[in-house]
């Protein structure tokens, strides 16, 4: 979406600090000014957990930790990025689409430019720097932040204005080729679009969204993301699984995903699927009904301001991760249950206090990050209590942000 300069610096948080500290970063290292700003979004999943893969339906939000960039055109016909906290030069020539050479963001920024080319677009090369306020890990999707950002800098750059879906599949697209992650398209539709907005994958790449006016500090809330320290490594496996056993399932329903049959169909066919897959695959298929049924209530709740049945149906939404899903304690692991523990010390901070709120697992599961909805006056009570057991800055407060990617051309004034 294209606004104006001072726009552009009031939708980025702390916009006039990072744009200076940016700017005089960009004259040290190219030796001339900016042409545009870019900022895109990081994002939060507010219910449908591990349904996308199945063309199911999930609810997400853009939040207000960005990825911002400034660029200019590049004078050498190669892209160079430099990005806060890091010494080198991150460097392209699209003249050579070789997918597999350099580091995961030079992969990237290939992916984008190739991707744009592919769709039609221009991709012209540029000069950037780069701040990150979406930090890798913290299961805010820090690479959907920085696809969609390198696709607003080819954007502002060509005077181009690629349409949000097709933005987002170009990022999907980078990812999936170029660094070889398996991706769905919830991420990078989310920061693409901006707001919270609830997505319909049913239709295979006829992808629908509806926006919706979920504000939680309507409500005196505050949105937070709990990190529990758990480590990812030798997990990829368990993540795997979730997809693979879904969709071994549905193939035992005589269907491709999950989205194409029916609890009912489950139900008909339960002994046939416990002997051919397994209970765990049959306790995921049952997740992926209830939660495709829950994200359908929360859609209602939220256009009927119905606030508490919000807050009551994303509970239910990580119960249900927890006993059917199972994607919160890692398999065979009897120390590190991290992220039981924080949804459990969150259930018992709510319950002492007499709180209304919400918590969840958030994103992919097994370790990483708990989502949580707090009374606004519990707040800083309850991260004393979370930092306390799960280090310093373990709890990150966030806000819905109402746009995606946003870009405006810094020569306007």
């Amino acid at each position: 979406m294209r606004v104006g300069r001072l726009e552009a610096l009031k939708i980025v948080k702390d916009g006039t600090h990072r744009f200076n500290e940016s700017l005089a970063r960009f004259r040290e290292v190219f030796e001339r000014e900016p042409s545009v700003i870019v900022s895109a979004p990081g994002r939060s999943e507010i219910i449908g957990n591990h349904t996308d893969h199945n063309n199911g339906r999930v609810v997400a939000a853009a939040i207000d930790l960005d990825t911002l960039v400034l660029a200019a055109p590049s004078e050498s016909g190669v892209s160079r990025l430099v990005s806060k906290g890091w010494d080198s030069v991150f460097s392209v020539d699209p003249g050579q689409d070789r997918s597999s050479d350099g580091s995961d963001t030079e992969r990237l920024m290939r992916g984008v430019a190739v991707g744009l080319e592919r769709a039609g677009y221009a991709a012209p090369a540029y000069d950037a720097v780069l701040d990150s306020r979406v930090l890798p890990g913290s299961g805010l999707s820090s690479s959907a932040a920085l696809e969609m950002s390198l696709s607003g800098i080819h954007e502002a750059l060509s005077g181009t204005d690629v349409p949000p879906v097709e933005r987002a599949r170009i990022g999907r697209y980078a990812e999936n080729e170029y660094i070889h992650k398996p991706c769905g398209l919830m991420d990078q539709m989310a920061a693409s679009i901006g707001g919270c907005v609830a997505i319909d994958f049913s239709g295979a790449e006829d992808v629908r969204y509806h926006p919706l006016a979920l504000d939680f500090r309507r409500t005196n809330h505050q949105l937070a993301i709990v990190d529990t320290g758990g480590s990812h490594a030798n997990l990829t496996d368990q993540y795997a699984a979730i997809p693979r056993e879904m969709k071994a399932l549905a193939a035992v329903l005589g269907v491709e995903t999950l989205a194409e049959t029916s609890r009912s169909a489950l139900l008909s066919a339960l002994i046939r699927a416990r002997q051919e897959v397994g209970d765990r695959a049959v306790l995921r298929g049952f997740h992926f009904f209830d939660e495709q049924d829950r994200v359908s209530a929360l859609i209602d709740a939220v256009d009927r301001r119905h606030d508490d049945l919000v807050l009551s149906l994303m509970r239910e939404s990580g119960e249900s991760s927890w006993t059917l899903l199972q994607n919160i304690n890692p398999a065979g692991e009897s120390r590190d249950q991290s992220l039981a523990l924080a949804l459990t010390l969150t259930r018992e901070y709510f319950h002492t206090r007499g709180a209304v709120g919400a918590y969840r697992v958030h994103g992919g599961g097994f370790a990483g990050t708990i989502l949580a909805v707090v009374p606004a006056g519990l707040f800083e009570e309850y991260r004393s209590l979370m930092d306390r057991t799960f280090g310093k800055h373990a709890t990150q407060e966030l806000a819905i942000r109402g746009e995606g990617v946003i870009y405006a051309d810094l020569r306007r004034g």
